[in-house]
């Protein structure tokens, strides 16, 4: 049974009055704003400053996902082992010095590729030390009943950034720098270092897991993960959203920037739109999935990101209907995209015991980040050789199919949560 303070017992809904997940939330909301500086400052660096090829864009994207093949499920075990408020300070600040190096690299004229590909491979591993950490820290900290709002409630503060941090990320780079927009993505980070420093939570270290060694507890995440259809399931459908996002990615900017004739103040602008959407996708959650159900909200949302990501390679015409087209269909990837996570989180969390929830966490981390390599050089090659709008459609293609499994698997019929895990 999981440890909840009294206090949070008798506050069964109002999230928003309960001090550690305002906390959470902030630091998160910080987080997923430095994030945003750096998805669109890192390779805007490679392709403004350094004139990067679309297979070294390929490779560049490439290293989002290679840290989870290194690290694996070892992380797990790891964060389960540690604070995990601890484990997200730490990851903050890591942030913030990766950052800092290119950023001084360039400003100093030392940047280089290879510079800029070991940066983003270390980018790479704290995002997911991060991804993992936060949601395995989430059912701790509130009931699970409470995990659907929870999770809505943080991707509403992601959407919040999606929405801004797009549009001023474009506007710093056209109008200063990409360097310089790569420093204010470093002092986001430190906020949100700052604001978990200011929590304090209840105890979230397992003792059984600190008692166990490593290969029982390898076994034992494992196992539970190969047990569960449903995770199984979500796992499978977590590397084929991660490979098709990573095909799309590796080509999508210079797709903008080079064929579109895309500014970065218009590609902000864009991505901005995807938030629109991502803080309609959020506020909607709760009425999502009590409609449809937990499990199918979550195939529905990869049908919706499909959508989007067919209409962008297809947009044409005058600029202004180029650009409408384009926005549109990153306002269904963004609102696709949140409705999947939410679904997907929820359900994962839900029914995950409170001792293997960083383990779990990492196995279908593992299997969404872990794909994006493949997906990412698979992008870059194709796009060398076929083309880059050819590749999009291939990329949304595989989106596709991850619905229609997803449609077709036992998550589909999951439509509420499990409440209580031992």
């Amino acid at each position: 049974m999981r440890f909840l303070p009294s206090r949070l017992r008798r506050q069964a809904s109002g999230l928003w009055r309960q001090e550690t997940f305002l906390k959470l939330w902030a630091s998160q909301t910080f987080t997923f704003a430095g994030f945003q500086m750096q998805l669109l400052g890192v390779p805007l660096v490679a392709a403004l400053l350094l004139d990067a090829t679309p297979l070294q864009m390929g490779i560049l994207a490439s290293f989002g996902g290679a840290p989870a093949i290194v690290v694996g499920v070892f992380a797990g075990i790891w964060i389960d082992r540690r604070s995990k408020r601890a484990v997200l300070i730490g990851a903050a600040w890591g942030h913030v010095l990766a950052l800092l190096v290119i950023a001084i690299a360039a400003w100093l004229g030392f940047l280089s590729i290879p510079l800029l590909f070991a940066v983003a491979f270390a980018l790479g591993g704290l995002r997911f030390i991060v991804d993992v950490t936060y949601r395995a820290f989430l059912p701790s900290l509130v009931l699970r009943g409470q995990l659907v709002d929870a999770n809505s409630k943080l991707e509403m503060g992601r959407s919040a950034t999606e929405i801004g941090g797009p549009g001023f990320t474009g506007v710093l780079v056209q109008s200063v720098s990409a360097p310089f927009t790569l420093a204010v993505g470093a002092a986001a980070y430190a906020a949100s270092a700052l604001a978990l420093h200011r929590m304090c939570p209840p105890t979230d270290v397992s003792p059984r897991a600190a008692a166990l060694s490593v290969r029982s507890e390898l076994r034992e995440g494992l196992g539970f993960v190969m047990r569960s259809p449903v995770l199984r399931a979500l796992t499978i459908a977590a590397a084929m959203v991660g490979g098709s996002n990573a095909l799309i990615d590796s080509v999508g900017l210079l797709y903008l920037v080079r064929r579109l004739e895309f500014t970065p103040g218009l590609i902000g602008l864009v991505f901005s739109i995807a938030g629109v959407g991502w803080l309609v996708g959020a506020s909607l959650a709760k009425q999502t999935t009590r409609r449809v159900g937990l499990g199918r909200s979550a195939a529905i949302g990869v049908f919706l990101m499909t959508a989007g990501d067919v209409i962008i390679p297809l947009a044409g015409g005058p600029a202004t209907v180029v650009l409408a087209l384009v926005a549109g269909g990153a306002f269904l990837f963004g609102a696709g995209l949140v409705t999947y996570i939410i679904g997907r989180t929820s359900l994962q969390q839900s029914m995950t015991p409170d001792r293997l929830q960083g383990r779990v966490n990492v196995v279908l981390r593992m299997a969404f980040l872990g794909a994006i390599p493949i997906g990412a050089l698979a992008g870059g090659a194709l796009g060398e050789t076929i083309g880059l709008r050819p590749t999009l459609f291939v990329g949304a293609g595989g989106e596709l199919l991850t619905a229609a499994f997803l449609l077709w698997s036992p998550v589909s019929r999951v439509r509420e949560a499990p409440q209580e895990q031992g």
